[in-house]
């Protein structure tokens, strides 16, 4: 009995391409794994409306870990026309698998390390170390939408906040809803994360980047959080900035 089980999730185009290369790896490595094939990705959505069978989710809730190669993911009405004819017309809706697995198995946290190494002639700077965390899970990820908006949906957010007024005339197959969800669950985890890794890499200061001059409730509860986390670690900065300026710096 091999030590451990590997989900193998190839998807579609190059993903084949990119496990085929690991597994030149791994196998040279000698790991003692067995792959267990799983199904991911577009060929599943034609066939079966379904970019991420549940049969998938099963094997990786027996695996030790996956390895995923890559999907196709294309528009609302694209999507639809490629779907098998039997399945077309059904109301089925695509949905990213990607989104789907970080939800399912609460992968929160996308880190992307950015450092430049010296002597690199591609080097914006040579003096850049930096790590991205980026909450997987909530905010317009959270893929709750509308569309048409139901009648009963829009009185109840006129009600609630009268700035919706202003879209009153708008006929329901002319305006689209995507709600931007934000917990404190998640905005506490994510922010520890960040302070975790900054701590064990010796990192100075954590920066929470966010738009609370504008998007004034969600992105307001994220830096307020943000906050009540840094308190826990004194010893590194937390700085704050606006998406808007981060991305001219």
């Amino acid at each position: 009995m091999a030590k451990y089980k590997i989900a193998w999730m190839p998807g579609d185009g190059v993903g084949k391409d990119v496990l085929d290369a690991a597994r030149i790896v791994l196998d040279k490595i000698k790991l003692d794994a067995d792959y267990i094939y799983a199904e991911i990705g577009w060929e599943n959505w034609c066939k079966e409306g379904n970019p991420l069978p549940e049969r998938t989710v099963q094997i990786l809730k027996s695996t030790d870990c996956a390895l995923f190669g890559a999907i196709t993911s294309k528009p609302k009405e694209e999507a639809e026309a490629e779907l098998s004819p039997a399945l077309k017309g059904k109301g089925m809706v695509y949905a990213s698998p990607i989104v789907k697995l970080r939800q399912t198995f609460d992968l929160r946290t996308n880190l992307r390390p950015c450092k430049a190494y010296p002597g690199n002639p591609l080097n914006y700077r040579d003096d850049i170390d930096l790590t991205v965390f980026r909450e997987n899970t909530e905010d317009l990820y959270s893929g709750v939408e509308f569309f048409p908006t139901p009648d009963e949906f829009r009185a109840a957010i006129e009600k609630a906040n009268p700035k919706m007024k202003r879209f009153s005339g708008a006929p329901a197959n002319e305006l689209a809803i995507s709600l931007r969800i934000i917990t404190k669950r998640a905005s506490r985890n994510i922010v520890t994360d960040a302070f975790e890794y900054a701590r064990k890499y010796g990192k100075k200061s954590v920066t929470v980047v966010e738009k609370p001059n504008v998007i004034r409730e969600t992105s307001g509860l994220f830096v307020r959080t943000a906050r009540e986390v840094a308190r826990n670690y004194p010893e590194i900065e937390l700085w704050e900035t606006n998406i808007d300026a981060m991305c001219m710096w």
